[in-house]
């Protein structure tokens, strides 16, 4: 079994500031995402699972119905798996209900200008993400028990939660010390993938214009997001 440990948001400051050495592995560094000329969510994972740049087929789409795009599995590298098992990714298994109630939140919380409704949507928002976070997990780990012969698990909890609480330093270590006690339950090789990092912007966080990788097995510098399809087809 390969696995992908797909985390939206991963940054690699944090990585090293809260010391997360499951989530780092032997080899690690950023992901080249300068092709791009923003760093948005979307068109990164629908990048890498195609191993072409999609970001003008995406952004063609619109903001709203980016979201409803979905890859059939031929489109993907995916397809050279007998027995693949992919969660929650954007563009091919995505909750999309559960996404878009987190954008209304977002939405909603920088629409107000009420301390106190502020505070009601933040807390909504953020219970809202970890009930997802840990549903997502526990599929996961189950997956790894399985005999799947490829696994990869997408986690949002960093993006989502980054956005509203990225200078809430113990929320922040508390996410990337989960993440990373998920990466040490691997079992098998994996690679660990963000699509962007995030950078601080006043309380609040935004994508950084670079990513997150690492492996047990292959340094593999810097490579760009659209390598990833090769990297991977290329271990089976």
């Amino acid at each position: 079994m390969l696995v992908v440990l797909a985390i939206d948001a991963l940054e690699y400051a944090l990585v090293e500031k809260y010391q997360c050495e499951n989530l780092k592995q032997k080899y690690y560094g950023k992901t080249n995402i300068s092709e791009f000329s923003q760093p948005r969510t979307m068109v990164l994972w629908s990048s890498f699972m195609t191993g072409e740049n999609k970001e003008k087929e995406i952004l063609k789409l619109g903001d709203k119905e980016m979201w409803n795009k979905q890859f059939d599995i031929k489109e993907t590298f995916f397809f050279n798996f007998q027995d693949p098992k992919i969660i929650d990714l954007p563009g091919f298994s995505y909750d999309k209900k559960q996404h878009e109630e987190e954008r209304e939140l977002l939405k909603a919380y920088f629409a107000t200008d009420s301390p106190e409704e502020k505070t009601k949507i933040r807390n909504d928002y953020n219970a809202h993400a970890f009930s997802h976070h840990r549903k997502i997990k526990t599929e996961f780990l189950e997956a790894l028990e399985g005999n799947y012969d490829f696994v990869l698990g997408y986690f949002s909890v960093a993006d989502v939660i980054g956005h509203l609480n990225f200078g809430n330093n113990l929320m922040m270590k508390m996410i990337y010390k989960d993440l990373d006690e998920i990466a040490g339950a691997i079992k098998h090789n994996f690679i660990v993938l963000s699509d962007h990092g995030m950078k601080a912007i006043g309380q609040f966080g935004d994508h950084s214009e670079y990513g997150f990788w690492s492996t047990s097995f292959k340094d593999i510098n810097n490579p760009k997001i659209t390598d990833f399809s090769k990297i991977i087809v290329g271990m089976m």
